[in-house]
C-alpha cells in the first residue's frame, strides 16, 4: 500500500490539473474573458470528483488494512 500511495496521489493531482485546464479553456479565461459554458463546469466538477475519490480511496483502503491487521 505504501508503494501505491505516491502513485495515486500523483494521479489525483494530474487528473485535477487536466480537468482544471479544460475548464479554463472552455470558459475563455486565457483569452481575457469569461463565458459560462456548461461543459466547462462539467469538466471542473468531474475533475474534483475523480481526484477526491482517488485520494479518499487510498485512505479507505489503509483503514481497512489496519482493521484487518488488528484481528
Amino acid at each position: 500500500m505504501k508503494r501505491l500511495k505516491p502513485i495515486i496521489y500523483t494521479a489525483a493531482i494530474i487528473v485535477f490539473l487536466i480537468c482544471l485546464f479544460a475548464f479554463l479553456l472552455g470558459t475563455g479565461v486565457f483569452e481575457g474573458k469569461f463565458k459560462n459554458d456548461p461543459f466547462s463546469w462539467y469538466f471542473l466538477a468531474k475533475g474534483i470528483f475523480c481526484s477526491l475519490s482517488l485520494f479518499l480511496s487510498i485512505h479507505i483502503l489503509e483503514a481497512i488494512q489496519q482493521l484487518s491487521n488488528k484481528h
